[in-house]
């Protein structure tokens, strides 16, 4: 049997507020409390299962970010950005941009 080590998820004060604020607007802007609920666990449950593969999404290339980890995957109209810390297999700080 093969034991793959977890990685341990962070998520940053500015995800969570705007993960947040997605899911009031859904809630109770739109009054689409189940929709809000369904999405928010949606991401929530995608960015959980990166503790096992973190490196199976689109790595993202720049010149200021050469020599660091940066990758994205999408959720509707969302594009989740998470840096991987391989050196200690301990983190991501994860945060997201509107398309």
């Amino acid at each position: 049997m093969i034991y793959i080590k977890k990685y341990i998820i962070n998520q940053t004060p500015s995800f969570e507020k705007e993960l947040e604020s997605i899911y009031k607007y859904l809630a109770f802007k739109l009054k689409e409390p189940l929709v809000a609920k369904n999405f928010y666990n949606k991401i929530i449950k995608e960015i959980y299962s990166l503790q096992y593969f973190p490196k199976r999404y689109m790595r993202i290339f720049s010149y200021k970010n050469r020599n660091r980890n940066i990758r994205r995957f999408l959720i509707n109209q969302y594009i989740i950005v998470y840096e991987i810390n391989v050196n200690t297999r301990s983190s991501f700080h994860i945060t997201y941009f509107p398309q």
